[in-house]
């Protein structure tokens, strides 16, 4: 359980734009530092308008994602790397696909609007 979720009433959002162990590991850019800044920003700026609303609500990079150990209570995956995984595989969690360049730009606005309107529901086949 990640350090900044130690209140039970928090929601944790994990953001993957990359995945760096498995069979299967989908970059965001190819470059793991810029990579890493990109995702970054993103989870910062999306915190940033999230605790405005709703300071319970906790932003966090995830580049290890491994479906069989999946802890988070929801996760915005960019759509390569929902691609790359396939829908199936990730089909029991509260998934919210982002457009890449949305996540490459930092543009929150689909995330921040599904999340605020709770509207996250797996995905099916």
């Amino acid at each position: 359980m990640s350090e900044k979720r130690k209140a039970v009433n928090q929601l944790l959002i994990s953001v993957i734009g990359d995945i760096r162990s498995g069979k299967i590991q989908p970059s965001l850019t190819g470059n793991e530092i810029v990579d890493n800044a990109l995702i970054q920003n993103f989870c910062d700026q999306l915190q940033k308008e999230l605790n405005e609303v709703n300071p319970n609500l906790v932003v966090e990079a995830e580049h290890f994602f491994n479906v069989d150990d999946a802890t988070s209570d929801v996760y915005i995956l960019d759509q390569k790397v929902l691609n790359s995984l396939g829908n199936n595989l990730v089909k029991d969690l509260n998934i919210i696909v982002i457009n890449h360049s949305d996540l490459v730009w930092g543009i929150t606005t689909t995330a921040k609007e599904i999340l605020l309107n709770h509207q996250f529901t797996p995905l099916t086949q």
